[in-house]
């Protein structure tokens, strides 16, 4: 079977478990407008585009600019005009095909549009919010879509190895943020998936530090934090450096990071729930003393987007299934004296799970 066979049967596999919830939920159609789940079901990468899902048909509304894109890119789907308008364009084809029952997707159809289109559409259409179907089947990944996270992740690592003969006192953070970004880009990736963190001494224990004028100094830990997308999926990584000489307790934070990765990625199994998966690495920290300054979730799901579902935190009950991808990050953060994180990559595999992000997890000390 060649490539592009395989795609659309992929496609049409996607569709069917989707038609599947709409039928259960009584729907009739369903309008899709979350860029992310349209590029899912149909391979769409454009920056505008509306789809529109029925039990017998799919249709991709674009504007002018996109259609030649929408015919290359896409299967499953027939490519519509928004013409006059794209709520028009949908009222047209509600119309012609005779649905009453329609699914609108929450939040991302903004209320403007949705009012725009409850005033287009006749009457006895009803229109029903709804949340996360796409999501739902984006959670658990095919093999296509498992290799080429990978391989995303294998440029990232590269690109990571490869700046560490430039971490050294004196330089900046944002020089060698922009360092990064060029080796990714070099490999071959597409765009960053998210603004690079580098955060340096006190600005290591700020989890969401993004690269800022200050210079690396002796005695200090330094945080990246980044990721890539190549051709549609993200990476994302954490890997915590040391510079100079570290203390007892700047060795125990690290250590006590460290044993949370391990632990939880030793005890992942299909059929544990996400807050099971959580409390694995966050029970050690709490057992180390630092229960405290671990103040966020141990990990999400990375696809399409660079965080989705699964969310793996205290209060989420979901069950995690085989092929699912997820980060496990925790971090310990210490207010005016340094942070600590390490994330990896997982993939949930039939009686565990295996570490997808290729990269040593010890301390690095420059």
């Amino acid at each position: 079977m060649n490539p592009e066979t395989t795609t659309t049967s992929n496609r049409l596999k996607k569709l069917r478990r989707l038609r599947r919830t709409l039928e259960t939920l009584g729907l009739e159609g369903m309008i899709v407008s979350h860029l992310p789940n349209i590029q899912y079901l149909f391979g769409f990468t454009g920056s505008t585009g509306t789809a529109l899902v029925t039990p017998g048909q799919s249709f991709l509304f674009l504007d002018s600019r996109y259609i030649l894109q929408g015919r290359a890119e896409t299967t499953a789907c027939s490519i519509e005009m928004t013409s006059p308008s794209l709520e028009q364009a949908l009222a047209q084809k509600v119309r012609s095909i005779g649905i009453l029952k329609l699914g609108v997707e929450e939040p991302y159809l903004s209320l403007q549009r949705y009012r725009l289109l409850a005033n287009t559409l006749p009457r006895t259409v009803k229109l029903k919010p709804v949340s996360g179907l796409v999501e739902e089947l984006r959670m658990v990944k095919s093999i296509e879509e498992i290799e080429e996270i990978q391989r995303t992740l294998d440029l990232t690592v590269q690109a990571f190895e490869s700046i560490i003969p430039e971490v050294k006192p004196g330089v900046r953070e944002i020089d060698l943020a922009a360092e990064l970004e060029y080796q990714l880009r070099k490999r071959g990736a597409r765009k960053t998936s998210f603004d690079t963190i580098v955060a340096s001494g006190w600005r290591s224990a700020m989890p969401h530090g993004v690269a800022s004028t200050k210079t690396l100094a002796q005695n200090e830990f330094v945080v990246f934090d980044f990721g890539a997308y190549r051709a549609g999926y993200a990476s994302d990584m954490t890997r915590t450096l040391f510079l100079g000489k570290p203390a007892s307790e700047q060795r125990k934070i690290y250590t006590t990071v460290l044993d949370a990765v391990r632990r939880a990625e030793e005890g992942i199994r299909p059929g544990l729930s996400c807050q099971a998966v959580d409390r694995l690495a966050r029970t050690h920290i709490e057992e180390q003393g630092f229960g405290d300054y671990f103040g966020h979730g141990t990990g999400h799901g990375v696809g399409l987007e660079v965080h989705e579902g699964p969310r793996i935190a205290p209060a989420q009950t979901r069950r995690i299934r085989r092929d699912m991808v997820f980060t496990i990050e925790p971090g310990i953060y210490l207010p005016d004296k340094g942070g600590v994180r390490i994330e990896d990559v997982v993939r949930v595999s039939p009686s565990g799970c295996e570490v997808m992000t290729r990269c040593p997890k010890e301390l690095l000390v420059l």
